[in-house]
């Protein structure tokens, strides 16, 4: 019987771990590896010669894994007994098969949620702009730049801009206090040193007058639809991740447009991806705008707030059946909730815990905030 791949590089990865637990209580038996040397999985060989071109063996064989869940693996880092004067050279080693392996891996019959190369390049903002300018999706002027005058240029002609890093990041400054570097207005007087703006590049868009945030997760053919409606900051623009930390938002089921139905799937095929959370936002007129896509999201928090949408079931099932067109029918009628509540989720989440922070004291792969 073919096995699922769960590629997640943190122990502590909920995702994976409700995953995994939905698709063993549905009679399949998923493998989790943090990376390609784990000992998880079978050794990944790749053969290659001019008779019969690529194929592969061990880890992500198609005779033997159905599907991949392209998480958030890690690249080997665990060396114990390679000698200190070899330890670089290992690891280059291992980073150039796997970006071998990755780069290969549109040539197996395996099927990818998502395919590494189209995951990595689904990452770039741009790219992300241009597919969705070709799929009729509306967006907001965007500008990336480094450069202080067309930054200054870019505010003037849109009157009120967001700026927005390329990924969210937190730190500590000297005195312990948290900053995190969510989407937030930025005003002439933010804009007006020079060596800052030019110190970091930096992604702007024109400002929205947004009521409300809808977040779309695509699931394969799928695709699940909230509104989650956030308080107000003082500039009337609010980054609802932030919101959502002190549980200040609501969510609820929302009934997605036609048009933007039908667009958003072409931007996920455009993308190459089957898999993926798109963010949007609404006006006071019900009009929508695409904001950006995560092709490895969190999306267990949407069925957390709003439990009548099978997020679960369906990743479960995507994996299960190896298609994007697949049954729920395939998983067994379980829930995020349930998992929650599960002795083998509370045993699983005591052997994690103590050991999920680093030397520094932070939680890898989580924000501090």
């Amino acid at each position: 019987m073919k096995q699922p791949l769960i590629l997640s590089g943190f122990a502590h990865d909920v995702h994976a771990a409700a995953v995994r637990w939905a698709l063993e209580r549905s009679g399949c038996r998923p493998v989790w590896a943090r990376t390609f040397a784990d000992p998880a999985m079978t050794p990944l060989s790749l053969y290659a010669d001019d008779a019969h071109g690529l194929r592969f063996a061990g880890g992500i064989d198609p005779a033997r894994i159905s599907s991949v869940w392209f998480r958030r693996p890690r690249m080997p880092q665990d060396f114990a007994h390679v000698a200190d004067a070899d330890r670089a050279f290992v690891q280059d080693e291992w980073q150039r098969f796997v970006a071998n392996a990755h780069s290969a891996a549109d040539a197996s019959d395996t099927f990818w949620v998502n395919s590494p190369e189209r995951a990595r390049a689904a990452e770039n903002k741009l790219a992300q702009l241009r597919a969705a300018q070709r799929c009729g999706l509306r967006f907001p002027a965007t500008l990336l730049s480094s450069d202080p005058d067309a930054i200054r240029r870019f505010r003037e002609a849109h009157g009120r801009i967001v700026y927005k890093p390329f990924a969210t990041h937190s730190w500590r400054d000297s005195d312990g206090r948290i900053y995190s570097t969510y989407a937030r207005v930025v005003d002439a007087e933010d804009l007006r040193d020079d060596a800052s703006l030019r110190l970091c590049p930096g992604m702007y868009q024109a400002c929205v007058d947004k009521t409300f945030d809808v977040r779309v997760t695509a699931i394969g053919h799928r695709l699940f639809a909230i509104r989650i409606d956030a308080p107000e900051d003082g500039d009337g623009v609010v980054d609802w991740r932030a919101a959502s930390i002190g549980d200040r938002t609501r969510s609820r089921p929302f009934a997605l447009p036609d048009v933007w139905t039908d667009a958003i799937r072409r931007l996920m095929d455009a993308l190459g991806l089957v898999f993926g959370c798109v963010d949007l936002v609404g006006d006071a007129d019900g009009g929508l705008y695409f904001i950006e896509i995560n092709q490895a999201g969190q999306f267990l928090f949407v069925e957390y707030d709003v439990p009548e949408l099978p997020l679960l079931r369906a990743m479960a099932a995507l994996l299960a059946e190896a298609r994007p067109d697949y049954t729920l029918d395939r998983i067994a009628d379980v829930s995020y909730a349930q998992f929650l509540e599960d002795p083998e989720c509370i045993a699983w989440w005591d052997r994690v815990a103590p050991g999920i922070r680093g030397a520094d004291g932070r939680i890898p792969g989580v924000s501090e905030e």
